[in-house]
């Protein structure tokens, strides 16, 4: 059973589009694609499932930051700098 249709908006039968829209909230261009994806219910997790999720990203977090315990921060805080500046300058 398929659960993702993607469609050129051009290609749209004209209550489809009509459709799309309503549910945007805005106008379609010929040009953009429409995807839809149908997924189940998405149960939340139990307060047992969070706190053994959070106790895994603790310990995970304490490794990396094991690794660069004798890194100066100013050297950390530079590499993050140089990296935020790299995807800004590098999306289209």
């Amino acid at each position: 059973m398929q659960s993702v249709s993607i469609h050129k908006a051009s290609e749209l039968r004209p209550d489809v589009k009509s459709a799309v829209e309503q549910l945007l909230g805005r106008p379609i261009e010929a040009d953009e694609e429409v995807s839809v994806i149908a997924t189940p219910p998405q149960q939340p997790a139990s307060s047992a499932d969070r706190a053994v999720i959070a106790r895994k990203l603790q310990r995970f977090l304490d490794q990396r930051a094991e690794k660069v315990r004798d890194v100066p921060d100013e050297e950390i805080d530079s590499a993050i700098d140089e990296a935020v500046a790299h995807v800004r300058h590098s999306r289209g």
